[in-house]
């Protein structure tokens, strides 16, 4: 084993810096709290999302978006939610199939969505199946990873060595081998926990290394180590007790760059160590990073060279036990009889306003495999690391050093990576995107609408009537671009937008102009098989700007020198387009469909059914469902405006084909028009011409909201008389809300067993306003 050496001279100028610096990079993450562990087709899944920015919960955003795929990558379902406290709730009811297998959720806010590059928080929703597969290894299938400390593995310089193995589903293999150079034997090795393990080698120039390994089926394997550099740096890291010592390793010849360095570390993008390395005379120093009053979480430690290019970086993980705070919980009463009656009281201590969900589940339906992720795990482990790691939150069980140095097995192989520079200073943007101040009113009176010259600043006062018949007045100005603007609405559902102003010139042309409601579409992954994560980078998906059409045409025009001008009489298609489109609807390249006096129309199911095969290169599936999937080839997605209004392919196969009147296609070529990315497919039904009536003939636009919020049932057995119907509920107990503070110190859980349950499982999860977090689980 190789032992490190190095001058006793040490790191100068090495400081503890926890100040925020102004240039720091922000780190956004994700937790979601599921009201279960696995579901069944056409449960409701009930979940909690936890949003922490750079190591604390002071929100940025203000909108959520949680969305459901399958594996394949097709969004089945939506959510978009308000950001409250750093937090958000919803729900949302799985598909009714019988096949139906794993889900993945998806979910993200757009500062999230920009760092993560379009792909956003990823989680695995477990469907239970029946008489499932078990898995067998397959030793031919073995994936043999060796990663050198840092990076680089350079000849003449002592390294460690970590390596992985895991099978085609990413689960650990256990495996013994030896490595060796020119069929001698150089070192043995094998794993020390869940399929991972580490080796010391000084590896020596123009020799190569074989690592020779057996699974435990006694199958043997040979695998190439990794190729070397004949010059360079290395860091090497470990842990003593005053904090993290690092020992710097140079060849002794290298670039004068490689002489004089920077080591730096940080913690959720806070600088909190910075030293000078001068191995100008030595070839080796060390040093000590104090860890003493830092945050829990995963320290990234780099070193650059002279001129501040990186060279090597190092994962770590620091753990003070700083991050928990305590919620005490006392069982009052448990019955486990049928419909029995139990009660649960929750208090803490603490003075701090605390934001918490409890789940309270059937046992039976319950995950055994002891293999999930939670709060703790998630938003100071997982979210920052690639790949599956095997129950994460075993990690954080307890603080001895076994568990220490497998954590840094985690380190070493999760978070590595061979740093491709440009693209870790900046992360790609996606800069088409605007954040709002939660849900918006936003729109103008363009070009068409917009009454003739002189146009000055009008007042109109817009009546918001939310899906509950509430209402609520909102006074606003036009100015004198035809624009206005309102934000930090929240409603939820469909609202109805009564408009009102004495300007009867823009009276009925308010009704017709695309209204914005502020949050974005999704991007959807294309091509892509899920599995841990969905692939980055909004290249499908990635919304274009909104470029005018006389400028996307520009090269294409050519200036004649004389033009006769005749009339042309308009055609049938040129009325009905402008009685019911304005603005970027009206005209325009589309193709275009008179379904209200096409006679055939009424022959067909839906109006997807109706355009298959119209158009080159739109691809429908399942036309005459409930739920139609519409796309251009290469699964470039498609966005739907129904009377000028954004909307869904779900909400318009729901209309009758008599109602139709008017389709306009447009081509993905022509989508940054309407802001979105892919092609647009706007639908006029005949009532009003373009406009809706309400139940009083009087005009609205409707504009949509945050999705409905459906309440939670839980059955009152106390009040209810002579109960008949069964009850199978999976999940007996669900509030995503529960609010401690100064003068709520306590609170009291009430629920009755279903008919069936013999163990609970109770999940307590949240975060205070310091940014602690707490995770409680129990069965009982």
């Amino acid at each position: 084993m190789t032992v490190f050496l190095t001058h006793s001279c040490f790191a100068q100028d090495g400081d503890l810096k926890i100040q925020e610096l102004n240039d720091r990079q922000k780190f956004s993450k994700i937790y979601i709290h599921f009201d279960r562990d696995n579901y069944a087709p056409g449960d409701t899944v009930w979940f909690k999302a936890y949003l922490v920015q750079a190591g604390n919960s002071k929100e940025a955003a203000k909108n959520f978006y949680f969305e459901i795929y399958t594996a394949d990558g097709h969004m089945q379902k939506r959510v978009t939610a308000p950001v409250y406290e750093s937090t958000a709730s919803g729900s949302v009811i799985l598909p009714d199939t019988k096949d139906l297998k794993d889900l993945y959720c998806r979910a993200y806010t757009l500062d999230f969505l920009k760092e993560a590059r379009g792909s956003g928080y990823i989680k695995r929703i477990a469907i239970a199946q029946v008489d499932a597969p078990k898995n067998v290894l397959d030793s031919n299938a073995i994936f043999a990873r060796f990663l050198p400390e840092g990076g680089d593995w350079i000849n003449g310089l002592p390294s460690l060595i970590a390596f992985s193995f895991t099978d085609r589903n990413d689960m650990p293999v256990n495996v013994t081998g030896v490595v060796k150079c020119e069929n001698k034997v150089v070192t043995d090795f094998g794993t020390q926990h869940d399929g991972l393990g580490s080796m010391t080698m000084i590896p020596e120039a123009n020799k190569d290394y074989i690592a020779e390994w057996k699974t435990a089926d006694g199958l043997s394997h040979r695998t190439e180590l990794p190729q070397r550099k004949p010059q360079g740096v290395v860091i090497h890291v470990n842990d003593v007790k005053d904090g993290k010592k690092f020992f710097i390793y140079r060849t002794k010849l290298v670039d004068e760059n490689s002489k004089k360095l920077s080591l730096i570390a940080t913690i959720d993008g806070y600088l909190i160590y910075d030293a000078k390395i001068d191995l100008s005379q030595n070839e080796a120093m060390n040093g000590v990073i104090p860890v003493k009053n830092l945050p829990t979480g995963i320290m990234e430690i780099k070193l650059l060279n002279a001129a501040r290019v990186p060279v090597a970086q190092r994962l770590t993980f620091v753990n003070n036990m700083n991050y928990k705070f305590d919620v005490d919980t006392q069982f009052i009463a448990i019955d486990k009889r049928k419909r029995g009656l139990n009660k649960i009281r929750l208090s803490i201590k603490d003075t701090l306003r605390a934001n918490i969900s409890v789940s309270i589940s059937d046992y039976s339906w319950s995950d055994r495999s002891n293999r999930n992720d939670d709060i703790i795990s998630s938003l100071l482990l997982t979210e920052d690391l690639r790949g599956k790691i095997i129950n994460p939150s075993y990690y954080f069980s307890t603080s001895s050093d076994k568990v220490s140095g497998e954590l840094d097995l985690i380190m070493l192989t999760h978070g590595w990576r061979r740093y491709e520079w440009p693209d870790t200073v900046y992360k790609r943007k996606i800069s088409s995107f605007g954040d709002h101040n939660y849900l918006t009113i936003d729109g103008k009176l363009n070009s068409v609408a917009k009454p003739s010259k002189g146009f000055s600043e009008s007042s109109i006062n817009i009546i918001i009537q939310a899906a509950d018949s509430s209402s609520v007045l909102v006074p606003l100005k036009i100015d004198k671009s035809g624009s206005f603007f309102k934000d930090g609405l929240v409603f939820y559902g469909d609202a109805k937008l009564y408009f009102r102003t004495q300007n009867k010139s823009i009276q009925a042309d308010l009704y017709k102009i695309p209204i914005n409601n502020g949050l974005i579409d999704s991007i959807q992954p294309s091509n892509y098989i899920l599995k841990d994560e969905l692939p980055g980078g909004p290249v499908i998906g990635e919304k274009l700007p909104a470029i005018a059409v006389e400028y996307m045409l520009k090269g294409n025009v050519k200036t004649l020198k004389e033009v006769e001008i005749k009339a042309k009489a308009v055609t049938e298609s040129e009325k009905v387009d402008e009685t019911y489109t304005a603005g970027i609807f009206s005209g325009g390249i589309s193709k275009n469909f008179n379904v209200g006096n096409d006679k055939k129309a009424e022959n067909f199911v839906s109006l997807f059914q109706y355009l298959l095969g119209k158009i080159p290169g739109l691809e429908i599936s399942n036309a005459i469902s409930l739920n139609p999937t519409v796309e251009w080839r290469n699964k470039i997605p498609v966005t739907f405006f129904l009377n000028n209004q954004k909307s869904s392919a779900y909400d318009i196969r729901s209309i009758g084909m008599s109602e139709f009147d008017y389709v306009k296609i447009y081509d993905p070529s022509m989508g940054g028009i309407f802001g979105a990315y892919g092609g647009v497919i706007a639908v006029y039904t005949k009532k009003g011409k373009g406009y809706d009536f309400d139940s009083q003939d009087n005009k609205y636009t409707s504009l949509r909201g945050y999705s409905p919020v459906m309440t939670f049932y839980s059955p009152q057995y106390a009040t209810t008389v002579n109960p008949t119907n069964p009850d199978y509920r999976k999940t007996l107990y669900w509030n995503p809300n529960v609010i401690f503070d100064k003068k709520m110190k306590e609170f009291m859980i009430k629920f009755y067993n279903n008919d069936l349950a013999k163990s609970f499982k109770l999940v307590i999860e949240g975060l205070n306003s310091n940014g602690k977090l707490t995770h409680i689980e129990k069965i009982f």
